[in-house]
């Protein structure tokens, strides 16, 4: 082998070495395509929790999310499978998705509005029955409370002044006033201070549903004959979560002299058993909340 021949061919070895020597730095090129993968899917993840978590009840379709995202159908069932599979999403019998409650519980946040109802089925069937008269399930909504389900009981004469997704200023009603009652003292203040001005279609004004509030404290529920509508009386009575937080009101309506007398003790009885079954209910967890299908007198929800 001559000179000019060596050279060559040490030229080539020294770039199949330069070669060989660049295969070490297509590992961390790979590295960083896998970490750039990951970062891709955890920044999908959280927009899809972000987009779920903002949807009103009761939740999200699949199409909906794939296009508010931009992403492929595939990609999105996959990315809301792994996130069921993980105990962060869950899935209605309607394919809606939504924030699982076991996951907002972690953060302390609220209860759903589905949650809470799930639990109340049993207690709003017991009270419309047990009294038959109607029986409603409300939840604050900023200075309003939410009536998110009624029953119907069987009574000829019901007072059905209230329907599901209707609002009232919080303190007005057995029910609102429940939710009302038992907020923190700071708080309830401000909150019946705000109902100022808000109250004209009402028999009611600021100074009464304090007043209201004082009683309801001292006997452990409301109690409002003709506080609304002249002839009838409301009771209530608040529901906590496992926290000992209020997040909603179990109440009851008729005409007044149904909810009088020994029938006044009665729907006391009644409200105080339907509100410990509720909040059973929700200790359970939500994992374990039984999904009954609605019962006959029951005449819908808020959704």
């Amino acid at each position: 082998m001559t000179e000019t021949d060596k050279r060559s061919a040490g030229q080539a070895g020294g770039g199949s070495g330069d070669q060989a020597g660049a295969t070490p730095s297509s590992g961390p090129s790979t590295v960083g395509d896998t970490s750039g993968n990951a970062m891709m899917g955890v920044t999908r993840a959280v927009a899809v929790l972000r987009l779920i978590g903002a949807a009103p009840e009761p939740g999200l379709r699949l199409r909906d999310i794939s296009e508010a995202l931009s992403m492929h159908k595939t990609s999105t069932s996959r990315m809301l499978s792994t996130l069921i599979g993980l105990g962060v999403v869950d899935r209605d019998r309607n394919r809606c998705y939504r924030i699982s409650d076991d996951f907002r519980a972690s953060f302390g946040t609220p209860l759903t509005t589905t949650r809470l109802r799930q639990a109340a089925r049993p207690a709003l069937g017991m009270l419309s029955e047990r009294l038959e008269d109607v029986a409603f399930l409300s939840v604050p909504n900023g200075l309003d409370s939410l009536c998110v389900s009624r029953n119907i009981g069987s009574y000829p004469i019901q007072a059905l002044s209230l329907n599901v997704g209707g609002r009232r200023p919080l303190g007005v009603g057995a029910g609102s006033l429940a939710l009302l009652a038992w907020e923190q003292e700071e708080e309830r203040n401000r909150l019946i201070e705000m109902q100022r001005g808000r109250l004209g279609k009402y028999r009611v004004e600021v100074e009464d549903i304090a007043e209201a509030v004082e009683r309801a404290r001292a006997d452990g529920y409301t109690d409002l004959p003709g506080f609304v509508v002249q002839g009838m009386t409301g009771m209530g009575i608040p529901v906590r979560d496992p926290s000992g937080v209020v997040v909603g009101a179990l109440s009851v309506a008729a005409i007044s002299e149904r909810l009088a007398g020994s029938r006044r003790d009665l729907a006391i009885s009644a409200l105080r058993e339907a509100a410990a079954m509720v909040e059973a209910q929700l200790a359970v967890g939500a994992g374990r909340l039984v999904d009954q299908h609605e019962s006959d007198g029951r005449d819908g929800e808020a959704v």
